[in-house]
C-alpha cells in the first residue's frame, strides 16, 4: 500500500499567505500580458485588410436618384439675399417666373414670394 503524506500545518500556512501576497503582483502582470498580445495582434494585421474591409461598405450604398422636377413652384421667404439666391437657383435648374412677385409684411419682417415654372421643351416636328 501506498502512504500519503501530509503537509505540516506550518507549510500550509506558508504557501497561503505567499499565495495572498503574489496575487496583487500577478494582476498588473496579467494586464500587461494581455495589452501586449493586444497590441501584437493590431501590428500584426496588414493596414490594406482594415481598408479593404470597409471599401465594400461603401460601393454597396445605393445612389439616390433624383426626384422629377415639378412643374410649378412658389418660392417664399423673408425679402432678404437668401430668397434671391432661391429664386436664382431656380432660374438656372430650368424655371422661369411665372407672374410677378408677391410681397407682405408680418410686423416683423417683409415675407416675398414669386412662382416659377419649368421651361416648356420645344417640340420637334417631323418631315
Amino acid at each position: 500500500m501506498a502512504t500519503t503524506r501530509k503537509a505540516p500545518a506550518s507549510t500550509a500556512a506558508k504557501t497561503t499567505t505567499t499565495r495572498t501576497a503574489a496575487r496583487p503582483a500577478a494582476r498588473p502582470a496579467a494586464r500587461t500580458t494581455a495589452t501586449r498580445t493586444t497590441a501584437a495582434r493590431a501590428t500584426a494585421r496588414p493596414a490594406a485588410t482594415k481598408v479593404a474591409a470597409k471599401a465594400p461598405v461603401a460601393t454597396k450604398t445605393k445612389k439616390a436618384k433624383p426626384e422629377p422636377k415639378k412643374a410649378y413652384r412658389l418660392l417664399t421667404g423673408i425679402d432678404d439675399s437668401a430668397f434671391c439666391q432661391k429664386v436664382s437657383d431656380a432660374l438656372k435648374d430650368g424655371y422661369e417666373l411665372y407672374g410677378s412677385p408677391s410681397v407682405t409684411f408680418n410686423g416683423k419682417n417683409v415675407i416675398a414670394a414669386q412662382a416659377v415654372v419649368l421651361k416648356k421643351r420645344s417640340s420637334k416636328k417631323k418631315k
